[in-house]
């Protein structure tokens, strides 16, 4: 191995972070769609301090080889994320468990810190299931398969007929829906497996504030003056665009607003001469979003697998952290 430089995270990093998370992605047959916009925002929106949870590591000509984030969850959250990765040529040297291993040490750091009695679980979010060398490397730490995602694509040229339910009335989003749409957001995920209640001003920040958010081609779905459903887009790659958000409140659910709001996404995204759009579900959706993406014209593009471990568990003298 060369002489690497390690350092945490700047701003200025983020061309090259994005760069880099698109190449292992790629690598593991997934789609590569970060960018730098979106992910300076994610990191200060999630990433607490820079000094203590970041780490980009550098070879002698300058090229980022890999990158480490640990958040810190939202008050009363419980999920410590931990993202980044190794690109798939400096893999095999011990950087990656060198990473995880900081991560996971910093993770149960601010555990005992924050809510040392509380149940808080660290979690790789997701990862493509043909990436196995980091799948390995993840059980390697204890670390196990917690919950599988379907990255789901539609074409834009076959937009299936799904006609408004009667009484609701689409509208394009606007910012004076900023706090109709939080609140039903909130509403409708409280049950979800991944939610975490963020503030309004947190969510807000990395969604409809972001500087990769489309309000042209997100709506709202009103009943009279109440917020039925909302869909959320957002930029990924000259042809392609991605549902971030998508929720329908539990009393208007049932009655094809979730086709609806994606069939209109489809039409926007055609028209602004997008050839797809793209977005990810829970494979065991208690909602059975997964059916619903698919009546809508979604087939799934690959699976990705989110892997996670209880902090408190962590044998931590037996963590390496060096190469």
């Amino acid at each position: 191995m060369p002489d690497l430089l390690r350092r945490p995270y700047e701003p200025a990093d983020a061309p090259a972070l994005a760069e880099l998370m698109n190449v292992i992605e790629e690598h593991g047959g997934g789609h590569p769609s970060h960018t730098a916009e979106e992910l300076r925002g994610l990191i200060t929106a999630l990433v607490r301090d820079l000094a203590s949870d970041s780490t980009m590591v550098f070879a002698g000509d300058g090229a980022l080889m890999a990158a480490g984030f640990t958040t810190t969850p939202p008050p009363n959250g419980f999920r410590v994320y931990l993202t980044g990765g190794v690109h798939p040529r400096w893999r095999g040297h011990g950087l990656g468990r060198e990473l995880l291993g900081r991560q996971l040490t910093r993770a149960d750091e601010i555990h005992r810190v924050q809510a040392p009695g509380a149940a808080w679980v660290a979690e790789i979010p997701r990862t493509p299931l043909a990436d196995e060398a980091a799948i390995r490397l993840y059980r390697r730490f204890g670390m196990t398969a917690a919950r599988y995602w379907f990255e789901m694509v539609a074409s834009t040229a076959q937009v299936p007929a799904a006609p408004t339910p009667d009484g609701l009335r689409l509208v394009a989003y606007s910012p004076k829906l900023d706090d109709a749409v939080y609140d039903a957001h909130m509403e409708a995920f409280a049950a979800n497996w991944a939610f975490q209640h963020r503030d309004r001003s947190s969510w807000l920040g990395i969604t409809v504030r972001s500087g990769e958010f489309l309000p042209e081609l997100s709506l709202v779905a009103l009943d009279g003056s109440e917020l039925a459903g909302y869909v959320l887009t957002y930029d990924a790659e000259p042809e392609r665009v991605y549902v971030g958000q998508l929720g329908v409140r539990r009393q208007w659910r049932r009655r094809g607003l979730a086709v609806t709001l994606l069939a209109r996404v489809l039409d926007a995204a055609a028209a602004a001469g997008r050839k797809q759009v793209g977005l990810s579900v829970d494979a065991d959706s208690p909602t059975g979003a997964v059916g619903v993406y698919e009546r809508a014209g979604f087939t799934a593009e690959f699976t990705s697998v989110t892997h996670s471990i209880p902090l408190g568990s962590i044998p931590l003298g037996s963590i390496p952290l060096g190469d």
